[in-house]
């Protein structure tokens, strides 16, 4: 094994990729450990891959950058070109989610924000990283601080003799790759940003967009299909979050976030709402619409749910308690019709005989037959056979119908029932009268499931109206939230911003709306600087006046 490469001394490999070496290094100039990147072997013999190796050290250390690798040296060592850059103490990012599973939305924020402002700066000094994945994205701390790595496959977008020699090629990790990047047009930095999407995708739902068993397939999928939505493996992901991967993923690179300054202003805003969240406000607090409009939409409707039900239960138990009287008067008059030979005979067993059999009738829980005299000659109670019937008093009559009547009564244990009275007669001749007492069990079971079921279904319907209440007005809060943050960027004068989330709805109308007088008003702030620096030279008398200062938009 090899233990110098150029001036530093190898202390160990460190990985192996599909054409490159790493090693843990000391450079005895700066007194550092470092990682050094070399091809391997049968790479190294190759002319295109040495061009292609070095190319990426000219892009990668023309960037200085917190968030990028720092490019210590390059160099070749007999023949055999390396890289020496800064050495990580960290995994990647793939293998940081496999180690942790599930990362906290705002962590996957704060790496995102941090990704975007990387590529920011990247992209303002001419270099697409081309491969944005996560790969190539290393762990530093616990609490998710990245640095963007490996610019092999980087380019200038200037035209330099670094960037001719890949102008061309299709490079890049098939399931992070633009549409343009697989049609091997002319890309920048919008094409980094889409890549970040499917990151930020990823680390959301757990899978990139698209899926395929075969190369080609995928790349079709990603070139012809609409991105799926994104499905978060956490619930709580807020739906701002979710836009932003929308628009991340837009086929149209005009439809995407055209910076990454542009995306990390949008994902800070949703930080700080979520931060917003978390912290323990002190003073007064506003109500938030979600919740205003929640607790408006679920009082309305449990009270119109609740007078509605209560209405349809008066009705039903009374519509029950008609059935049951109906039941029973009519049980009381055929049992009457049935024990009136009987009672003409004298016929005690007989009477007996009848009473007893619909006694084992579960709802009977009396019944009782007293001849002319007002005596008890049958009942189910063998105590009362032979004394006199007692009538119940006026006040628990529950009501009349013809020579029947029904009371309301109860048994020694306290327990309700039904007493039905009527007369039992032969030829029109009044020969006694019946008693027949039913037990009220059935009904008040009945009353009882019906009572469920009825407070079951408005607590659903309530549960529904919540759920739903909330959701809208969430989804509401979106859009509304861009708005003012886009107001807001006006008002710092910063015409140039504009609002790249697209809607199905009548916010669509004003996200255009907004646009267009973005585009007014930085029309306008332009032709008025064109006109004060045409003036001010022949104020001061001068020929020409100072070129104004451009910013580069990718």
């Amino acid at each position: 094994m090899k233990t110098h490469l150029g001036r530093h001394t190898l202390h160990g490999e460190l990985g192996r990729g599909a054409i490159s070496v790493i090693y843990r290094g000391y450079d005895p100039d700066i007194g550092r450990m470092l990682a050094i990147k070399t091809l391997r072997r049968e790479y190294a013999e190759r002319e295109d891959y040495r061009e292609r190796f070095l190319a990426e050290a000219r892009v990668a250390g023309t960037l200085s950058h917190p968030g990028i690798v720092t490019i210590f040296d390059v160099g070749v060592s007999d023949g055999e070109p390396f890289i020496a850059m800064e050495l990580l103490q960290g995994p990647t990012l793939a293998a940081f989610v496999e180690q942790r599973g599930r990362l906290p939305v705002r962590t996957v924020i704060r790496i995102a924000i941090q990704i975007a402002d990387a590529l920011d700066y990247a992209h303002r000094q001419a270099v697409v990283h081309q491969d944005i994945k996560p790969d190539n994205i290393a762990v530093t701390s616990l609490n998710g601080n990245v640095k963007v790595m490996d610019f092999g496959i980087a380019r200038l977008r200037s035209g330099s003799a670094a960037s001719r020699g890949t102008a061309h090629v299709i490079a890049g990790t098939p399931d992070y790759m633009s549409p343009e990047q697989i049609r091997g047009k002319g890309i920048d930095g919008r094409s980094d940003l889409y890549s970040l999407g499917v990151v930020l995708y990823w680390l959301l739902a757990g899978h990139t967009p698209f899926h395929g068993d075969e190369v080609n397939e995928l790349l079709r999928r990603i070139l012809n299909d609409a991105a799926p939505p994104c499905r978060p493996l956490d619930p709580d992901t807020p739906d701002a979050l979710l836009d932003v991967v929308r628009t991340l993923l837009a086929k149209d690179p005009a439809e995407r976030y055209q910076s990454g300054a542009e995306l990390i202003d949008d994902l800070r805003r949703i930080d700080d709402t979520l931060a917003e969240r978390e912290d323990a406000w002190a003073g007064r607090r506003i109500v938030p619409i979600r919740v205003r409009w929640t607790a408006v939409m679920g009082a309305l409707v449990a009270i119109t749910v609740a007078l509605g039900l209560g209405v349809v239960y008066y009705k039903q138990n009374r519509a029950m308690e008609r059935l049951a009287l109906d039941y029973g008067l009519t049980l009381t008059q055929m049992l009457a019709v049935e024990s009136a030979e009987d009672l003409l005979l004298d016929d005690g067993i007989a009477m007996q005989a009848l009473v007893n059999e619909m006694a084992r009738n579960r709802e009977i829980v009396h019944l009782a037959i007293s001849n002319r005299g007002g005596r008890v000659v049958a009942s189910t109670d063998a105590e009362r056979v032979g004394q006199p019937a007692a009538k119940p008093p006026t006040e628990q009559r529950l009501m009349e119908r013809g020579q029947q009547e029904v009371y309301s009564a109860s048994d020694a244990e306290g327990n309700p029932y039904l007493l039905f009275e009527s007369p039992i007669q032969y030829e029109r001749h009044e020969l006694g009268r019946l008693e027949v007492g039913l037990s009220t069990d059935a009904l008040t079971a009945a009353n009882r499931t019906t009572l469920a079921a009825m407070i079951a279904a408005m607590l659903v319907t309530l549960g529904t109206v919540f759920v739903g209440a909330y959701m809208l007005s969430r989804r509401l809060l979106v859009p509304i939230e861009t708005l003012r943050v886009a107001l807001g960027r006006i008002a710092q004068g910063r015409f140039d911003s504009r609002i790249r989330m697209h809607r199905s709805d009548e916010f669509e109308r004003v996200f255009s709306a907004y646009n267009a007088m973005a585009d007014s008003l930085e029309a306008r702030m332009l032709q008025a600087r064109s006109g004060q620096a045409e003036g001010r030279p022949r104020r001061r008398g001068a020929g020409a006046a100072a070129p104004e200062p451009t910013e580069f938009v990718p």
